[in-house]
């Protein structure tokens, strides 16, 4: 009954898409991509790269306010029909082209930006394991939703400043038994970078990790 009332639309240009489908290839073609995958030193390690225990990062799309890449993130999570089927697509095209570099290798497990339960029951889904389900698909890496958990509930950080997300997120992550992720070279996976500060608040919670690597990977990042 949604199918025939409310038809699966290209969140990009609009006209129906088949079943299954997300975005119509010509829109995804169209999203600008970065080729952070292929670049060290690019502009998401450099929201890092003073963390000790940072390897390398990097995002599959860049977006600006109200361009087509923000409306399909967008849709992805505050849209009339949230639907985490997007994020779950985009982040398969993003492994196909990333596995073309070397950026995967060495990685032991994706672990998604963990939400609080409160906001999991809110949303219903959290866009970021659906991400990690894409990623684990194509590279065979797992994922682990277990150890690191959102031990706090936050305020929404859309329309924050720098100063006070870092602030919104200051040690709000926990770990369960975290000597199991010992000596582990793992990759957080979040859906939009900004200011990096979610991201930056898992990594201080994971510094203690004995021998362990961190990387990063994203969607999408402001330009």
């Amino acid at each position: 009954m949604l199918d025939l009332f409310f038809p699966r639309r290209c969140p990009v240009c609009g006209q129906i898409v088949a079943d299954g489908v997300v975005i119509c290839s010509e829109c995804l073609q169209a999203l600008q991509r970065t080729e952070q995958s292929y670049l060290r030193d690019n502009m998401t390690e450099a929201l890092f790269r003073d963390i000790p225990k940072f390897v390398r990062g990097a995002v599959f799309f860049y977006f600006e306010h109200e361009d087509s890449v923000h409306r399909v993130l967008h849709q992805m999570k505050y849209g009339r029909f949230a639907d985490p089927l997007i994020g779950y697509v985009l982040a398969k095209e993003a492994a196909c082209d990333f596995m073309q570099s070397d950026f995967f290798d060495g990685i032991d497990v994706f672990i998604p930006v963990p939400l609080h339960p409160i906001r999991l029951r809110e949303r219903g889904f959290n866009q970021s394991e659906w991400i990690c389900k894409a990623l684990s698909e194509i590279t065979g890496i797992p994922t682990d939703t277990t150890h690191l958990r959102r031990a706090k509930y936050n305020s929404h950080q859309a329309l924050m400043k720098k100063a006070e997300r870092e602030a919104n997120v200051d040690h709000i992550f926990a770990l369960n038994h975290p000597e199991e992720l010992y000596h582990k070279h793992i990759m957080l996976v979040d859906d939009i970078i900004t200011t990096g500060a979610t991201l930056r608040s898992c990594m201080q919670t994971l510094k203690s990790l004995r021998g362990s690597r961190i990387s990063v990977f994203g969607l999408g990042k402001v330009r």
